[in-house]
């Protein structure tokens, strides 16, 4: 049995290997390819193209990425006309996913799709084309599954992966962190125009909360060692006495009182440590205008989305300056153990642990 993984961002390529790992526990025969990274790799899957060389953020930075996508897409058509496969899954990344959904399913070979895009946000056009060119969804919000069983569309809501994956391991504790009384996170996103346009106004928050609470300190979480010159072109002086940990995100979060938090899955994460946050966001200019036309929910960020109310600050374009954030970081400072106590129900909203085990069992049957 051969099966097809696609991803397009490291997030991607991290849920793809895990389900690879639960789907190879059940079938140990099974071989696998695709477009993804360095955690697929290392479950056994021969890539065909890295997924790293197409990742983008935001709408306009996709032109950048053109030759990219077009090289990958060629690459990808062609290794179906050669190979048969028996399944794909594609993970997330919807402008190339669906297109190639559809060249796979016109090639006789059954689609599923784990992490869906937000139609419920924004792209309703493309449920149409989610319930033609896919056989099963899985999807990662609660709320995801009632929407799209509205839309006539196979679905499962199997539970939050980042239930199996967001555990501290404990390789680092408080007392490493922090001499102080009061730890702030800040994580300022996996992607270079993330950080380019996030890191410097969080740290310049925390140096105004700072003057109120002087024995307070801060830490940057990153996921990606690679990531680290970016981080200190952009910080600059900022930085000073405030170290910079590289995949020790989860140990961070767990010591952490208050964090500022990129919008996205690490919205979700710090939910899971019951960490008081503000979600903070900033589009460039043409992915503003975009989204403005497109987008229909009432709060971006995920944790507000989930309770369907506003738990958690939230700060988009002009508002993520370090001065309104300080604010809303003495918001949630003052508020911090209703806030936690809130988040504490989070788990349970989720589901339960074994999501990746759950949708291998649940693929399998169907193919």
């Amino acid at each position: 049995m051969k099966a097809l993984f696609i991803t397009g961002e490291a997030s991607g390529d991290l849920h793809a290997s895990k389900l690879i790992r639960s789907l190879k526990l059940i079938r140990p025969g099974i071989q696998f390819f695709g477009i993804g990274g360095d955690k697929m790799i290392e479950e056994g899957a021969r890539i065909i193209y890295p997924s790293n060389k197409i990742s983008v953020i935001g709408f306009s930075e996709v032109f950048s990425k053109l030759s990219s996508l077009r090289e990958a897409r060629r690459e990808i058509s062609k290794y179906i006309k050669r190979e048969y496969f028996d399944f794909a899954v594609t993970v997330d990344f919807p402008g190339f996913n669906i297109p190639i959904a559809r060249y796979l399913r016109n090639n006789g070979i059954p689609v599923f799709y784990f992490i869906t895009p937000q139609v419920w946000a924004w792209g309703g056009w493309r449920v149409r084309h989610l319930r033609k060119y896919f056989r099963h969804l899985f999807v990662i919000l609660p709320f995801e599954e009632k929407f799209f069983r509205k839309e006539a569309i196979n679905v499962t809501y199997p539970g939050n992966p980042l239930l199996d994956i967001a555990v501290a391991p404990g390789k680092i504790k408080r007392e490493d962190l922090s001499k102080g009384d009061l730890l702030v996170a800040l994580l300022p996103g996996s992607r270079e125009p993330e950080i380019k346009r996030l890191l410097a106004p969080m740290l310049g928050a925390f140096m105004l909360f700072k003057k109120n609470h002087p024995g307070s300190e801060a830490v940057v979480a990153i996921h990606n060692e690679k990531l680290l010159p970016l981080i200190a072109k952009v910080g600059g002086e900022l930085l000073d006495n405030i170290p910079v940990f590289c995949d020790k995100t989860y140990d961070i979060l767990k010591a952490s009182d208050l964090a500022v938090v990129t919008s996205g899955t690490a919205t979700i994460e710090a939910g899971i440590f019951h960490t008081p946050m503000v979600i903070v966001y900033k589009l460039s200019p043409l992915s503003l205008i975009i989204a403005r036309l497109l987008v229909k929910v009432r709060y971006f960020g995920l944790i507000n989305l989930i309770y369907s109310e506003k738990v958690v600050p939230e700060l988009f374009q002009k508002d993520v300056n370090p001065k309104t954030i300080a604010s809303e970081l003495e918001n949630i400072y003052t508020n911090k153990d209703r806030i936690s106590e809130k988040l504490g129900e989070l788990k349970h909203r989720l589901g339960n642990h074994g999501c990746y085990d759950r949708i291998a069992h649940s693929l399998l049957s169907m193919v």
